[in-house]
Order: C-alpha cells, then structure tokens, then sequence
C-alpha cells in the first residue's frame, strides 16, 4: 500500500508566525532583564535566565538552531530539485544548505564563541573587536558575498531582493550589533540593562533575517515546484529462483 502525503505550505502564513514568535520571544526576554536590573529581580523561578535571548542553552537558542536547520533543509530540497532539473548553480545551494546546518549546530554548540581561543592574542580585542570571532566573521561574510554576486543575479528579482533584505538585517545582528556589544562590554561590562538591549536587538535581527530568508526559499519553492510528493513503500519481493545443477539437466 502506497500512501501519499501532501502538504500545503504557505509562505505568508509561516513568516506571519514565526514573526509573532520571535516578537513574544524578545519581549519576553526584555522583561526578564527589566526584572533583573531595574526590579532586582533577576530570576523568577528560572524563567528570566530561560528566556533571555542572550544567553545559551535555553528556549530562544533552541528556537533559533531549529529554523536554521530548516532553512538548510529547505536549500537541500531545493538543490536536488536543481539537480534533477539539470539546472544551474546546484553547489551553490548545496553550499548554502551546509553552511546553515552549520550555522545550527554552532547556535547550540557556541563554536564561534571559542575564536578567542583560537585567535590568541593575534589580534587586540579591544572596542568593536573586543568579541574575537567578529575578526574572522567580516573577512569570511565578504568572501562569501562576492563568490556568490552571480548566483544572486540569476534569480528572480523578487526572490532576489528577499535574499538580499534577509542578509542585511541577519549579519546587521550577527555582526554589526555584536561589534556595538563588543565595545559596550569593553567599556562598561555586560552586566547592566543597557547591554541587555542591545543583544536584545542583536538576536532579533538574526531571527527576523531568518523569518525572511524562510518566506524567501518557500516562495521560490512555490515558483519552480508545482507538486512536492513523499512516498513510502516496501521493495518489490523478488520470486526465489530455482537453483539446477548440470546433474539435474542430465536427466
């Protein structure tokens, strides 16, 4: 038996949920750190460390490695539809599908935070660089633009623009806040409610470019995928074949 699931997805719908998430999320977490500083009250029964979109280990980390793993699912699905169509660019989307499943891994195991590790003292980590891994993140984020101008030009202008806004507003978080944290941090240490706005806003660039980057790939999905089937089923049992030796045939 052969059962077909279908599965109707619409973009609107899920960027328009995933935005009430990541709204309610950092809500959430500003009030917690407005307990904490301005309140003194700084943990709720666990709730205020639980929900702070600055801290790891908790409900916005898990929040985030997950739509990032599906963003990398999605770039998957969409880079074997582009080998099966025989079209351009495929390793440009299996490249972009790794580089998110990495980006979700690294949310949960803060491989990125350990550059300072790495680094040394390579570098001098004061002010905008007083985070280390921004170091490494801005050369890496311009090679990664350039080599990827002309897979950009080819698609539609839509999908093309998305991608664009999407990129902006995740590395404005990713990269240009984190350096603002950075220096904040360097200057007046992290522990104040000023700090905690700004990685409030950090955090929400990352997850809002993500919402974009989702309603992105699921509408380029809608315009070169008219019909997605998953299909199950058990392999055809082959008949057993009789085994005659050349005795039996003498006969």
């Amino acid at each position: 038996m052969v059962v077909k699931l279908t599965l109707h997805i619409s973009p609107k719908k899920v960027a328009f949920v995933l935005s009430i998430v990541i709204i309610c999320l950092s809500f959430v977490s500003i009030a917690g750190q407005f307990s904490k500083y301005i309140l003194g009250h700084g943990s709720l029964f666990g709730l205020v460390r639980l929900f702070n979109v600055g801290d790891d280990s908790n409900i916005p980390t898990w929040y985030s490695s997950i739509t990032l793993l599906f963003c990398s699912l999605l770039l998957a699905f969409i880079a074997t539809s582009q080998k099966i169509a025989r079209a351009r660019y495929i390793l440009h989307w299996k490249v972009l599908s790794g580089i998110f499943l990495y980006l979700s891994i690294d949310e949960v195991a803060m491989i990125h935070e350990n550059a300072d590790a790495i680094l040394g003292s390579s570098i001098n980590r004061t002010g905008f660089f007083h985070y280390g891994w921004v170091a490494i993140g801005i050369p890496l984020t311009l090679i990664f633009v350039l080599s990827y101008l002309k897979f950009l030009a080819h698609l539609p202008r839509k999908i093309r623009l998305l991608f664009f806004v999407a990129g902006t507003i995740f590395v404005s978080g990713a990269i240009g806040a984190e350096m603002f944290a950075g220096r904040y941090d360097d200057l007046y240490s992290y522990e104040n409610m000023t700090y905690a706005m700004i990685t409030a806003f950090e955090e929400f660039c990352e997850m809002f470019g993500i919402v974009i980057f989702i309603y992105a790939l699921l509408s380029y999905m809608n315009l070169h995928l008219t019909e997605v089937q998953f299909c199950i089923q058990k392999a055809a049992m082959q008949p057993k074949r009789r085994i005659i030796d050349d005795a039996e045939l003498q006969r």
